[in-house]
């Protein structure tokens, strides 16, 4: 008999990570190790789309395909396919393995005075609820009360769609020079979009509403995406832009660029280098919008930390690769060690259809895979978890895998650049193709896109009655 010795699918897991099982057994010869397996070791319920693979010989690994749903229950089952490649008949008894998403939790709030509209002189404030998941705005209308010194205050929506981040304004609230108290409610029950776990208990918390006289630094956020740093400052007031650039200042010096943004200022820069530290000083007398002014310099230590990992096509809309052209394709990957690269070709009667049911290439098994009987049964699907008929809507002809640490750097950062000549790995110079990058560890790192190879580029406009389609050499 085996038994399960530990695994991490118990109480919270993050949406974002592997499942390990570890079993008191070696199950698997090493010859079989590291390989990406579609037989369905582990049951789940609700279903988790992703694929197995043994890390060591006695432990299983299981990789999601993408993030699991945000604030819901898991229940995990262990099936006799495990014991296949063994000597062993039975699992020993597995009861318990239930684990969740982290609940839905209301992370922080900020306070911007904020003009009605651009002719207006009069400001309401703007307050804003950032959550750790998306939520619908109509869900939190309904569980959503706002007291300011002790008395309701109405409010109205501005984020009209679900988002992580709601807008609310707080109107008939007057401009007075000091600072008020608001306590925020939230009803037990809020469900986060996807999710199925809600509000176990309220939501109370506090938040300040400075006055529109002063201005104030709310808070400072960093990030880099391994080629672009952005700092995205919080402010008490919407500012003035004309001088905002002139009043930030770094050191090390670097050359960066100043964009205004609803509830304060967005500074970008290519020359931030991800591993090094910045002391950002924002100069005494800078304005907002409604005569706040900043009575003393700030300054603050930015450090970006260690980034994400993260897989992305450098250009996010190009579609067109031109015979005439270089033919590369430029994909970002920050902190991936290995990727994989995987080419089809979509035929024409099935191009609505692989763009509708969002293909997923069949990639190529290798020897030591093996098909599950419940595959066999369904026709053969290679990705467990969603539908088999999405693997016939086009056939892979290129697979690759790529160690990134020989790329090229993005930047400063920490990323990598990878440029596939995607017309090499192709028998004709035509079509519609499909290319996936993804990471050969973790399946939910990847990202895809349609290729059109072709010197026509198409262009279609739809008016009342027609359409009209205009063809366009590229050579």
């Amino acid at each position: 008999m085996v038994n399960l010795e530990s695994t991490n699918a118990r109480d919270e897991v993050p949406a974002l990570g592997n499942l390990v099982f570890r079993f008191d057994q070696p199950l698997i010869k090493d010859s079989l190790l590291d390989q990406w397996d579609s037989t369905q070791y582990v049951s789940f319920e609700p279903k988790i789309p992703g694929r197995f693979r043994w890390e060591h010989p006695d432990e299983l690994v299981f990789s999601p395909a993408q993030p699991l749903a945000p604030a819901t229950t898991f229940k995990a089952t262990l099936n006799s396919d495990i014991l296949k490649f063994s000597k062993f008949g039975r699992i020993g008894k597995s009861d318990n393995l239930v684990f969740h998403t982290p609940d839905l939790k209301l992370e922080s709030t900020n306070t911007t005075w904020v003009l009605q509209d651009e002719n207006s002189s009069t400001a309401l404030p703007q307050m804003d609820l950032q959550f750790n998941y998306p939520v619908n705005p109509n869900s939190l209308k309904d569980k959503l009360t706002i007291q300011v010194d002790g008395k309701p205050i109405n409010y109205s929506f501005q984020t009209l769609s679900t988002s992580d981040r709601l807008s609310i304004r707080l109107t008939a609230l007057k401009m007075e020079d000091k600072t008020l108290d608001a306590k925020i409610a939230i009803d037990k029950g809020l469900l986060p979009d996807g999710g199925t776990n809600g509000l176990k208990e309220p939501i109370e918390t506090t938040s300040a509403i400075p006055s529109p006289f002063v201005l104030t630094i709310n808070e400072v956020t960093p990030q880099h995406d391994g080629e672009t740093g952005e700092i995205h400052v919080q402010t008490s007031q919407q500012l003035i832009t004309a001088t905002l650039a002139a009043a930030v200042s770094f050191s090390p010096a670097v050359k960066f660029s100043v964009e205004p943004a609803d509830d304060g200022f967005i500074i970008k820069s290519d020359n931030f280098d991800q591993s090094k530290s910045y002391a950002l000083t924002l100069a005494k007398g800078l304005r907002g919008r409604i005569g706040g002014v900043l009575h003393e310099e700030y300054t603050t230590n930015i450090t970006f930390g260690e980034l994400a990992p993260a897989i992305s096509f450098a250009n996010s809309k190009g579609v067109y690769l031109s015979g005439k052209g270089a033919q590369n394709i430029e994909v970002k990957i920050v902190n991936v060690p290995k990727v994989k690269v995987i080419i089809s070709k979509i035929y024409e009667n099935n191009l609505l259809s692989a763009q509708g049911n969002s293909y997923y290439p069949k990639e190529t098994r290798t020897n030591t895979e093996t098909r599950s009987s419940s595959e066999d049964e369904e026709g053969g699907g290679d990705y467990y978890g969603y539908s088999n008929p999405d693997f016939f809507l086009g056939d892979v002809i290129y697979e690759q895998e790529v160690d990134t640490r020989n790329l090229p750097k993005s930047g400063n950062g920490s990323g990598r650049l990878l440029n596939l000549n995607i017309t090499d790995r192709l028998p004709e110079f035509k079509g519609i193709y499909h290319v996936m990058i993804r990471s050969t560890k973790d399946y939910w790192l990847n990202d895809k896109r349609f290729v059109s190879l072709s010197d026509i580029g198409l262009i279609a406009k739809e008016g009342k009655e027609k359409i009209l389609v205009f063809a366009n050499s590229i050579k």
